[in-house]
């Protein structure tokens, strides 16, 4: 038996989790923005993002749009994607921690309304 079976709700547990990184992408790229104006940030992971950033504006794919157009659209978002998480696991954790502090805190103030 597939584990599908066995647990009724794993389709909503998959829906709950991808609703939960959806929610988070906008904090996940303040974080990475933030990450690159902290200048205890190693140079080396910057300049992973920002190559990443030209490789995407540049017309040169791995996986040319014109052969294969989702596929060579989905590499340039994949690759970006990857240099962030790089730029976020590689990134001092101090650092990290202190930036998804502050962010927390932003978020408080901004949406306190809802509340």
């Amino acid at each position: 038996m597939s584990e599908e079976n066995k647990d009724p709700h794993s389709k909503l547990k998959k829906q709950l989790n991808l609703a939960r990184i959806i929610f988070h992408i906008p904090n996940f790229i303040k974080l990475s923005l933030r990450l690159l104006k902290d200048k205890k940030v190693p140079f080396h992971l910057k300049l992973l993002v920002y190559g990443a950033i030209a490789y995407t504006l540049s017309p040169y794919d791995l996986l040319p749009d014109f052969l294969i157009p989702f596929l060579g659209f989905f590499e340039d978002i994949v690759i970006g994607i990857l240099c962030l998480i790089a730029l976020v696991k590689g990134s001092p954790p101090e650092i990290v921690e202190g930036h998804v502090k502050a962010i927390n805190i932003e978020n408080k103030q901004k949406y306190r309304f809802f509340r």
